[in-house]
């Protein structure tokens, strides 16, 4: 998965999970295995709810070049398991 955004007035009110579950049925229509996603540290709010919908980190690579261009300094990569019609045991519903 590239990148998923709610405007910011919507935060909170469950679009990004909706938007997650229907990547995860995506996912299993086309016979993928996992889902991978990249959040930035400064980010906390998009791990958390990444978390809530059953992924979990693999690794966390240091940018530090980048915190003075982009304004983050890591990069945790995250997958999680696709199953028949796209939901986890542990996913939100």
């Amino acid at each position: 998965m590239d990148g998923i955004c709610v405007a910011a007035a919507h935060r909170g009110s469950g679009i990004g999970g909706l938007l997650l579950r229907d990547i995860a049925a995506v996912a299993a229509e086309n016979v993928c295995s996992r889902i991978r996603l990249d959040v930035i540290d400064v980010n906390p709010r998009a791990r958390a709810l990444y978390e809530r919908h059953g992924f979990s980190a693999v690794r966390t690579q240091q940018t530090p070049f980048l915190r003075r261009l982009l304004g983050f300094g890591a990069v945790t990569t995250m997958h999680r398991t696709v199953t028949p019609g796209g939901l986890d045991e542990g996913t939100p519903r």
